[in-house]
């Protein structure tokens, strides 16, 4: 018990107002029960007074055989004993109305004497007045002490009820909102509407937990973005590491085929005597070796961190019609036909150099894909590009990995007769770091690849 009062502030509250309000009742009554009586005796021997000092005026004036009555009434209302003597003390007149059985040796009295005269001679009055009614207060006072203890406990616990639940029972509501809080639980809020310190506590802390959860967002928010960082840098140093994986497998090939070629010469080995024939083969060798290593080098600058574009204000309309000019005869070779779509002075903020090599190596591909006779369509309208060639589709699987580096669709192919294979890895890049959505699908007659510029 002495636990769960220690630790809830309404029972203490409760407790303390209570105790509080007991003393002060206690405090009161005890100042009535001293001050009352006085106050009464006070008032009655003043009262007593009075009236007999009126008394002795009537007698001056009327006499006192004449005025029994007003002897009589006085005897009565102040509970008092009369008695009117001569100057040699014989007693002439005398009444007692008091209530001789209240007036023992511990009951108040006052007594009153006075000299008058009537017809040239002296009388003496001499009054006791009976005060009992002070006693009578005191007695009632203290016969009232179980009633009265009653009433004040009464009136201190319905006191000390109101003022607990008035200062406790909003602060019972912070202390439970900020527990809450502690658990980073930042839904509820002080239902508290007062003007007092108690609702200013409750306002810095409903404002508190708005800025907690605030930050706690932002936190949140923060540490997903970091959570995204991390994975985006895990799949790029695992895309680096894939890359440079093939980039030696690719090598590897043409620095073998060379090797072979000088050693056969070196050793005049059957057709390698005829070195001419092999030198310039290992010369076209090393240019394709070194066009290669120019893409890679490429390709290694754009996944590098401290790459940036140079944007500017480009006419991609124009863009277009040039690269499509550069494959006329390469289209003408093949029996080709090219249909362009492109809407006039469409204007778009990147690098120059890096989109027109996309747009070299999406219509490129497509040519170099495409069969004799073909059909390839450039389309640029409201700001979506699109280039299709007919003839062609690619099996799902191969779709999934067309944008990985040295991949080729046609197993076939080498990078004698199918390119280096970085040609759409760079695409991709480059596009990505634009921020260009595109992608590559079927359709009913051939192959898509299509990019968003806007």
């Amino acid at each position: 018990m002495r636990k769960r009062i220690s630790e809830s502030i309404q029972a203490k509250t409760f407790l303390s107002m209570l105790a509080l309000l007991v003393v002060c009742c206690i405090i009161i009554y005890g100042m009535v029960m001293i001050f009352l009586p006085r106050n009464y005796h006070t008032e009655l021997e003043g009262q007593v007074t009075s009236d007999f000092y009126d008394l002795v005026d009537i007698l001056e004036q009327n006499g006192w055989e004449a005025s029994s009555d007003s002897l009589l009434e006085f005897s009565m209302i102040n509970n008092a004993s009369v008695e009117i003597s001569d100057d040699i003390g014989n007693s002439l007149f005398s009444v007692n109305y008091a209530d001789m059985e209240k007036m023992d040796s511990s009951a108040p009295s006052m007594s009153c004497s006075a000299t008058f005269l009537q017809n040239g001679r002296t009388y003496h009055l001499f009054a006791n007045a009976s005060l009992v009614a002070v006693s009578q207060s005191y007695d009632i006072l203290l016969k009232l002490i179980p009633l009265i203890a009653a009433v004040i406990l009464l009136i201190s616990i319905i006191g000390a009820v109101i003022c607990s639940r008035y200062y406790s029972k909003p602060l019972v509501g912070i202390s439970n909102v900020a527990k809450r809080m502690a658990t980073l639980d930042m839904t509820w809020k002080c239902d508290v509407r007062r003007k007092d310190e108690i609702g200013v506590l409750a306002s810095s802390l409903n404002e508190m937990s708005q800025q907690l959860s605030n930050a706690l967002d932002s936190l949140q928010a923060a540490n997903e973005q970091l959570q995204q960082d991390i994975e985006r840098e895990r799949e790029q140093e695992k895309q680096r590491v894939d890359f440079f994986t093939s980039v030696s497998h690719e090598l590897k090939t043409p620095i073998a085929i060379i090797k072979g070629q000088l050693e056969g010469m070196i050793h005049q080995v059957g057709p390698y005597k005829d070195r001419d024939t092999y030198l310039r083969r290992c010369l076209k060798t090393t240019n394709d070796m070194e066009a290669l290593v120019k893409e890679i080098l490429s390709a290694a600058r754009m996944g590098g961190s401290d790459f940036h574009l140079e944007r500017t204000d480009l006419d991609i309309s124009q863009m277009l019609r040039k690269v499509c000019q550069q494959f006329r005869g390469r289209m003408e070779d093949k029996e080709m036909e090219l249909h362009m779509d492109i809407q006039p002075a469409f204007h778009y903020a990147g690098d120059g150099r890096l989109m027109e090599k996309v747009f070299t190596n999406v219509i490129g591909n497509a040519v170099a894909y495409s069969p004799v006779g073909a059909t390839v369509t450039v389309s640029l309208q409201n700001g979506i590009f699109f280039v299709e060639n007919s003839g062609i589709h690619i099996a799902e699987e191969d779709l999934k990995q067309i944008f990985t580096p040295f991949y080729r669709v046609d197993k076939s192919r080498n990078r004698n007769s199918g390119g280096s294979g970085l040609g759409l890895y760079i695409t991709k890049t480059i596009l990505d770091h634009h921020g260009i959505q595109h992608g590559m699908a079927n359709t009913e007659d051939g192959v898509r690849f299509t990019a968003f510029l806007r």
